[in-house]
């Protein structure tokens, strides 16, 4: 039992230390913007550019305004604590193959010109990587937390589909599909592994 609260407090201390991270990024990036320098030129994902490479490693910690990185802290927040309580390292790897993935995928198949931002390809990511860890590793545990993700998913396609609405609000679905298959690929690929 102090065991399991211990991996709980650790879990809560990681996430929110991620999330403390992601504000003081979203903090220092609209300070520089008063003064007409923008992160996202920089360390956004520009589709098919060999400068937009950077965004493949930077783009997942800026993000364009506060009520976009305020939705994604929620997702990262829920799904990070559930995600670690089963095991943090397992979702350090799965946060890993959902960022490099969701990155990648939005590269080569989003439109050019416009750079992409957000966390919300490992926000999908972790959702892919908890649904699949339920159909893959064939455990009670993994299952159980499978079945409340899942419904959580349903309500999240959307975002992973071209629709004119993503268009209209600049929602990156490639990012989103992306990352979903990056989850559910690292719960494939570490079905095997040990939980730690």
């Amino acid at each position: 039992m102090a065991q399991s609260g211990t991996k709980q407090t650790s879990s809560l201390i990681l996430v929110t230390t991620w999330l403390g991270f992601l504000w003081l990024v979203f903090v220092v990036d609209v300070i520089l913007r008063t003064m007409d320098i923008w992160l996202a030129g920089w360390l956004g994902l520009m589709p098919r550019t060999t400068h937009g490479l950077w965004g493949i490693l930077g783009c997942h910690i800026l993000h364009g305004d506060i009520h976009h990185l305020a939705s994604n802290s929620l997702g990262l927040l829920i799904l990070g604590l559930l995600s670690c309580w089963y095991s943090q390292g397992l979702t350090g790897l799965a946060v890993l193959y959902s960022a490099l993935v969701s990155a990648g995928l939005t590269w080569l198949i989003a439109p050019a010109g416009i750079p992409h931002i957000g966390a919300s390809g490992i926000v999908f990511g972790l959702v892919g990587f908890l649904v699949f860890n339920g159909i893959f590793r064939r455990s009670w545990g993994a299952f159980l937390l499978a079945i409340p993700v899942g419904v959580l998913l349903s309500g999240l396609v959307p975002g992973m589909l071209p629709t004119s609405a993503n268009k209209a609000q600049l929602i990156s679905w490639q990012m989103h599909l992306g990352g979903f298959l990056g989850g559910a690929l690292a719960s494939w690929q570490l079905r095997r592994e040990r939980m730690a």
